[in-house]
């Protein structure tokens, strides 16, 4: 089985998880993190969080949010994962980079981390928020190109932030740069359904586009 949530922060929203380990899953079962995991954030702390996220029994994948120790994360080997490349952490804990296609029980799904912080002015530099926390050019360019050999056609998007229009129109909030570099998914490619975190909410905002944030979705 496929699961699907929205941010975790490491331990502060562990919590929901609990109820996964109830369903006797194994490593062939795999929880979707739509960012902000915050798994690799302290090196202090890094053991514990691999701990624990491994007691839940099955494989995790996650995409970067914007509360990440990027250059921590920069440490982790690349390997090729279902198709895609990404930070292998542990050996059932993975970070797929920004534009990477998955595809897992044939299901696809184009993943793009990455969102900007409201209080990166109370943050401080390379210890509490990283400049890398932004969706770049190169990102969009790696997403379109791998998007071109799939005809520009996936089953799953998975985002942390989400497009400037559902942003505005769904919440109330500005758009930024990252919710502006996004707007290329709705405009190009044919996708079933797009889930996202980052803004705290549990909102169907349509019957295509998913906020998560404590619920966990089971794909069917």
């Amino acid at each position: 089985m496929i699961y699907i949530t929205g941010d975790t922060h490491g331990n502060v929203d562990y919590n929901k998880l609990l109820t996964l380990k109830e369903k006797n899953l194994s490593y062939d079962d795999y929880l979707i993190i739509c960012g902000d995991a915050g798994i690799v954030w302290s090196i202090y702390e890094l053991e514990h969080f691999i701990r624990i996220y491994n007691d839940i029994g099955c494989t995790i994948i996650y995409i970067d949010g914007n509360h990440e120790n990027f250059e921590l994360l920069a440490r982790f080997p690349l390997v090729e994962y279902h198709h895609a490349l990404m930070h292998q952490i542990d050996k059932h804990i993975f970070h797929v980079l920004r534009g990477e296609i998955m595809v897992i029980d044939d299901k696809s799904f184009l993943c793009i981390g990455g969102a900007v912080s409201i209080d990166k002015g109370m943050r401080t530099p390379y210890i509490s928020w990283w400049p890398e926390e932004e969706i770049t050019y190169h990102d969009i360019d790696n997403a379109l190109n791998n998007l071109e050999k799939v005809h520009f056609k996936v089953d799953y998007v998975i985002t942390h932030c989400t497009d400037s229009k559902t942003v505005s129109k769904a919440f109330g909030f500005r758009k930024d740069i990252c919710t502006e570099q996004l707007k290329f998914i709705d405009q190009q490619v044919d996708y079933k359904h797009w889930f996202f975190g980052h803004y705290h909410f549990d909102k169907v905002i349509s019957p295509k586009k998913t906020c998560l944030y404590q619920n966990i979705v089971e794909l069917k």
